[in-house]
């Protein structure tokens, strides 16, 4: 790196915690500093794609996997969920997760929001929050991050659908957007075949559209579900339209994708306000659509005075519950953790009576 670009970082970062407003630090998750990947740290570009590795063997049931469907669960999740923070930081930025599998295997996180950039040189998407700022992750390729994931659900795959937000940051490019999908897509299938996705065609079956069978048949059953990842795109402007084809279809897609109340590929929704989206949760929720809501947001500070906003997002129904504190840390007096500790839960809302968490988790 130049020393003109070096200090160009800087500046900005100075500028940006003039802004916001910085601090010591209030947490950090321990991440194995071995496992730390800074984006200008690529040496080479990535070998090609492969095609995905196969899974052995069914995933074990449990004794309401027919009775229990995708919308009568609730998880934990993380925001940012590849995030160290980088030094100097901002409040906003004060956090760092710990490797994805030990998120899964430690902290009981089942759905994770991964932030890609397509890389212009090699071709291929990174992960990362912003540019110069805010760069350092712990899998740096999308690959990565997928690959991370996929190795512990086949030593786990009993667990309910793992849930995975991507969300593009590049710009909209018309001329290029339609190439960049057929990318993203290509490299989701290198890690996770589509015997191991569950679809929007998986779920619109012989509907006329996603939002029709979704109200009309709900989602699959658990049984159907376990050992697989359910993708969906948040991004609310021309890359999603291009994708849904003016928000009209998903057919033929990998990943769901925000919609509109009524149109005809509302499915999945990110309401991150659980206080000023709560009209709004409530409906989808109460319709069969999927919410990804926030427990916290703005920093650690914020967050340990006021659990308020969490208590309303395990409270409202919303399907993937997203922290940027998803464990107790030193250092702050504030985490998530589903009530009764399993890593994922009966919906409150969505529930049948029958439902336990041992009947959704199939382990403690």
């Amino acid at each position: 790196m130049s020393e003109a670009v070096r200090r160009t970082r800087w500046l900005l970062l100075l500028l940006a915690l003039a802004a916001c407003g910085g601090g010591e630090p209030a947490h950090d998750a321990g991440t194995d500093s071995g496992a730390i990947v800074r984006r200008d740290a690529r040496e080479s570009c990535p070998p090609p794609l492969g095609a995905a590795r196969t899974r052995v063997g069914a995933p074990p049931r449990g004794l309401l996997d027919d009775v229990l469907r995708i919308e009568h669960v609730q998880v934990k999740g993380t925001h940012n969920s590849y995030h160290v923070r980088p030094e100097p930081y901002h409040l906003a930025w004060n956090y760092t997760h710990l490797p994805l599998d030990q998120q899964l295997a430690d902290q009981g996180v089942r759905q994770v929001e991964l932030d890609v950039w397509m890389d212009p040189v090699c071709g291929r998407f990174e992960v990362y929050h912003v540019g110069f700022l805010d760069e350092v992750t712990t899998c740096r390729l999308l690959t990565d991050c997928l690959d991370t994931m996929r190795s512990w659900s086949d030593d786990n795959p009993g667990h309910p659908p793992l849930f995975i937000q991507i969300e593009p940051k590049d710009s909209y490019d018309p001329a290029t957007a339609r190439a960049r999908l057929a990318a993203l897509e290509a490299e989701i299938l290198s890690i996770w075949p589509r015997e191991l996705l569950i679809t929007p065609d998986d779920v619109r079956g012989a509907h006329a559209t996603l939002r029709e069978a979704i109200v009309a048949d709900g989602w699959p059953t658990l049984g159907d579900s376990r050992g697989k990842a359910l993708f969906f795109m948040n991004d609310g402007g021309g890359l999603r339209d291009e994708y849904t084809e003016g928000r009209t279809t998903l057919e033929g897609r990998l990943m769901f994708a925000e919609a509109g109340p009524g149109e005809a590929t509302e499915s999945v929704l990110v309401l991150n306000d659980p206080s000023a989206d709560a009209a709004r949760i409530a409906e989808a929720v109460a319709l069969g659509f999927l919410v990804r809501t926030r427990a916290d947001a703005d920093g650690a500070e914020a967050a340990a005075s006021d659990t308020s906003r969490r208590d309303l997002a395990l409270a409202s129904g919303a399907h993937m519950i997203s922290t940027d504190f998803p464990a107790a840390v030193e250092g702050i007096d504030y985490w998530v953790e589903l009530p009764g500790g399993a890593p994922s839960r009966c919906n409150p809302v969505t529930a049948p009576p029958e439902c336990t968490a041992e009947a959704v988790s199939l382990q403690r």
